[in-house]
């Protein structure tokens, strides 16, 4: 059987890595840090501090009601309150997502930080699609940390296996990970890795 040529483990394991889309945003084209605004807005919350509704308050000073990114909720929406409550029971919520805003000041892109201070794009409209990308390059990444432990661990070299077998081993481990628990439950450990844990859709 063919065996994947002398090679470093690194250089290996980075052809079985998963690669962002192609019409992924390249750093480039990323926004200034000093063209992004923080996402301003004030949250109602029940006795257990948890999140019941989000308010932002308009230019005459007049509170509107906003989900949590800040976009408004109309009276059609299932999530609309007809009372206005007072500013005074309502808390800052600590949102650490960061918006470019257009020339009406509504939210146009939002970004959020990772541990590493590198801005990473939340596109709200493709947000699942996005996520899921994020999530199976974390579930890749562990998989193959774990055979690259197993393959060391037998006393071998990765350029021993061809690329077929070694593919092999890493979807070998990526259902064992994906048994050991549910999706959402990986869904958090993946942006907690990121440092981003806090996202209110996770």
């Amino acid at each position: 059987m063919e065996k994947t040529k002398k090679r470093n483990e690194l250089s290996i394991f980075e052809e079985l890595r998963l690669k962002p889309p192609t019409n992924a945003r390249t750093k480039e084209h990323y926004p200034r840090e000093n063209s992004l605004h923080k996402l301003n807005v004030l949250c109602k919350v029940d006795k257990k501090n948890n999140p019941l509704s989000w308010w932002k308050k308009r230019p005459n000073g007049k509170l509107m009601q906003v989900n949590e990114f800040g976009e408004v909720i109309f009276s059609g929406d299932k999530r609309y309150e007809k009372k206005i409550p007072n500013e005074n029971i309502l808390k800052k919520n600590k949102s650490k997502i960061l918006v470019t805003l257009n020339k009406y000041k509504i939210p146009k892109t939002y970004w959020v930080k990772d541990k590493k201070g590198e801005l990473f794009q939340i596109n709200l409209k493709e947000q699942e699609k996005g996520f899921e990308f994020q999530i199976k390059s974390w579930l890749r990444d562990k998989a193959i940390d774990k055979v690259g432990l197993e393959i060391r661990s037998m006393k071998k070299k990765a350029y021993e296996y061809s690329k077929k077998e070694l593919m092999k081993m890493v979807e070998k481990e990526e259902n064992k990970l994906l048994k050991k628990g549910s999706w959402k439950a990986l869904r958090i450990a993946a942006y907690s890795s990121l440092g981003l844990s806090w996202l209110p859709f996770i």
